[in-house]
């Protein structure tokens, strides 16, 4: 039977207990899902649309004429832990290392450097990678978690070509009509060859509750994605021919069974919340299905006597493919591994999809709306006031309720008829309210804001103090970008490694490996070209995928500082580390950092540094000193003088070169840090400045005006401290260095 397992594998069943299987778990994790998740998603999703979530009072019509104002405090968080991400992974191309098992082996060693090369020229080629990885780090703010799927993505075409038939002379052969013969000619086009990587939607995939919150995807029995397709793909695949056995890929079913996979089991309230006022087609439609109808195909992964299967079904109602091992479909993967990766922002212990930044703070959300929308009917009812009115009273309430400057009201009895509703002014205080709101948000969110300083009334009167909240908020967003890294970063990178070494071209491989390895450290020039005729051998080799990405990664003069505090470290413990160093890494982390990807433009690499020019001319006197001795031994006291004055002018020279980096490495420092110091200054200034005219309090402005000029007085102090002399100067004359304070501030096509 085409729908059975196959018979290699030691048993068979039916499709229709496959089927059966497939539907009874869908069943109970949706059951599950819809019972712990679904409504909180629901909302989630609300918040960061800055929309007020169903249910909410604002929709009620007793605030049909109030203020429904929302603060987009939840979409503002997330777009600024995006920001932090993008400073953090994408400040330098070099992002990711690979490394090999084991070091001391050369072949593993030029293993690691080939795939790092074509990691890097994928996800900068053929894979949105910066979208990709902003779009997961969104879905973990919204959802607590984020799930995708790694696989080769192969298609092709036929395409047909007409060529005129000719005889052994070269002559065009002629049909019988006077016609050019003509023979019609089918190559195969390549339209895609390369690995990709899908985001699933959170509400569209579904596991068993009770894996193992450590590793839910490999650990729980089941694995069901649910995948939108349109009609007119799902007809495709039931054409299409598999390759190896000559038969559809996928079953042909009707019209009548498309339709009745065409609705959902329940309701998708998180599918509608994501995708707005978009409607799936409707339950009691009876019209003719249409090419651009969704049809709900499952893709269902079971595990069955210790080995995964995998299936897909239309709906819950009939079966679309044979069963198949999963290892023949994705023979990439490792034992027990699926082609599935789930990781977060936070962690959890022992719960599967942990709690999102949305959830955490959706209370504090909920609040600051009601404090704007209050301030705001307080403002409306200080500035148009209210007033009572006697009944049957003789008034123009049109020309009441306009309250036009000039305009006139008639009535009779103006004081008993009428009364004035005062509304006292409580912006004041609201606003204060508002700003401790701030400073909670902020603490659970990880951001910095103005708002957060202006609460802080004792730090702020300190440049330390700002410096304190600023970190405090960069270790937060630093945390959980570190989190997203090692549980769904390096999973995805390594998964996407093990493809390009089971299915990349040797083409592909060969080019990378002779344009993108020129100059890496390996034992002789020519090194990768021994590999051209034994492709997989050189890929064969078990890899560990690690991100650059750690504490201060966010913040550009900390990431540059700790550099240079790391490279003096090590030079204290053993200058020679100075000889050592790998300039090209440092310039590329240096300008990264500050905002540019490619430093070739403005460092021309060397083609022999300094001190290896010390060293070859250190050991070239020395060859010549060798000779000398070997002419004669009368001559020894000579040839011993020369040998010390040799060794020590060599000596002298590298000391020199050493204190010369040394020297450099210091200067940049301390002018790194003057350069913080002057941007913090300036900070505080703008802020005090921002004070000054709100303050309506002369003492009060008088204190700020005082800060402001010590501040100001400070920065002078700083500039004249950073006075020097330029060595360059041909006419001897002094120049002044200025610091520069710089300023930085889709749904996939499914596929089955």
């Amino acid at each position: 039977m085409i729908n059975d397992v196959p018979m290699n594998d030691g048993f068979s069943e039916e499709k229709s207990s496959w089927l059966t299987l497939a539907r009874e778990a869908y069943e109970s994790s949706t059951m599950y899902l819809n019972t712990n998740y679904r409504r909180q998603w629901d909302r989630n999703l609300k918040l960061f649309q800055s929309e007020h979530p169903s249910g909410s009072k604002y929709g009620t019509p007793q605030y049909t004429h109030r203020s429904r104002l929302f603060r987009p405090k939840t979409r503002s968080a997330i777009r600024t832990n995006e920001a932090a991400v993008a400073a953090a992974f994408f400040a330098t191309e070099d992002v990711m290392s690979v490394y090999p098992q084991n070091d001391s082996d050369p072949d593993q060693r030029a293993s690691a450097i080939i795939l790092k090369h074509l990691l890097q020229y994928r996800l900068t080629k053929t894979i949105p990678w910066f979208q990709t990885v902003i779009a997961a780090y969104q879905e973990a703010m919204v959802f607590g978690s984020v799930i995708s799927h790694q696989f080769w993505d192969y298609k092709e075409e036929i395409v047909k070509s007409e060529k005129d038939i000719v005889d052994d002379l070269q002559n065009p052969v002629i049909n019988e009509d006077g016609t050019p013969a003509i023979d019609i000619e089918e190559n195969t086009k390549v339209l895609k060859d390369c690995p990709s990587v899908r985001l699933v939607a959170s509400e569209n995939f579904r596991i068993d509750p009770a894996a193992d919150w450590n590793d839910p995807i490999n650990s729980s029995p089941f694995v069901i994605e649910v995948i939108p397709m349109y009609v007119q793909d799902v007809m495709q695949k039931m054409k299409d021919v598999d390759a190896k056995t000559g038969e559809p890929k996928w079953k042909k079913l009707s019209e009548a069974e498309l339709l009745m996979s065409s609705r959902r089991s329940e309701f998708d309230s998180t599918r509608a919340a994501r995708q707005g006022k978009r409607q799936d087609p409707m339950a009691d439609r009876q019209e003719n299905i249409k090419e651009y109808d969704t049809v709900f195909v499952h893709k269902n992964i079971v595990r069955k006597k210790g080995k995964d299967y995998i299936f897909y079904t239309c709906g819950i109602y009939h079966m679309l493919s044979d069963v198949k091992p999963l290892t023949e479909v994705y023979p990439h993967l490792r034992e027990g591994e699926r082609p599935y990766v789930m990781g977060g922002a936070s962690i959890e212990a022992h719960r599967i999809y942990p709690s999102s930044l949305v959830e955490m703070t959706q209370d504090l959300q909920t609040a600051a709306n009601d404090i704007a929308n209050q301030r705001t009917d307080n403002v409306q009812l200080v500035l148009n006031k209210r007033y009572h009115i006697r009944r049957s009273s003789n008034i123009d309430i049109n020309a009441l309720k306009r309250s036009v400057p000039g305009g006139s009201v008639m009535m009779d009895d103006p004081i008993g008829d009428v009364q004035v509703i005062n509304t006292p002014d409580i912006t004041a205080s609201a606003y204060e309210e508002q700003d401790r709101l701030n400073v909670d948000f902020d603490d659970i969110a990880g951001t910095f804001s103005q708002g957060t300083v202006q609460s802080n009334r004792l730090m702020n009167e300190t440049v330390g103090g700002m410096e304190m909240l600023s970190g405090q908020a960069n270790t937060m967003i630093e945390y959980m970008i570190r989190t997203f890294s090692e549980t769904w970063i390096e999973p995805v990178l390594s998964q996407i490694v093990r493809l390009e070494q089971f299915y990349e071209t040797d083409e592909v491989v060969l080019a990378v490996a002779t344009n993108k390895s020129e100059g890496e450290n390996v034992e002789e020039p020519g090194f990768f070209q021994k590999f051209a005729g034994d492709i997989d051998n050189l890929l064969r080799h078990e890899m560990t995928v690690g991100v650059n990405v750690g504490i201060g990664a966010t913040d550009p003069v900390r990431k540059i500082e700790k550099l240079l505090i790391g490279i003096r470290t090590m030079a204290e413990v053993n200058p020679d580390v100075i000889m050592y160093l790998n300039q090209p890494e440092i310039t590329k982390e240096v300008f990264g950092a500050l905002g540019y990807k490619d430093s070739k433009r403005f460092v021309k690499e060397e083609e022999q540094p300094r001190l290896e020019q010390i060293m070859a001319q250190l050991e070239e006197v020395s060859g010549a000193v060798q000779q000398l001795m070997e002419r004669g031994a009368d001559k020894e006291l000579e040839v011993q003088g020369r040998i010390q004055s040799a060794l020590i002018k060599g000596q002298s020279d590298i000391q020199a070169a050493k204190e010369k980096a040394m020297g450099d490495i210091t200067s940049t420092q301390i002018a790194s840090e003057s350069r913080e110091r002057m941007d913090t200054t300036k900070q505080s200034i703008a802020m005090i400045d921002s004070r000054i005219k709100a303050e309506k309090n002369d003492i009060a402005r008088g204190e700020l005006l005082l800060q402001k000029e010590a501040l100001v007085h400070k920065m002078l102090l700083e500039e004249e401290a950073n006075i020097g002399v330029s060595p360059g100067n041909d006419e001897g004359k002094q120049m002044s260095d200025v610091l520069m304070n710089d300023k930085y501030g889709s749904v996939p096509g499914a596929e089955g």
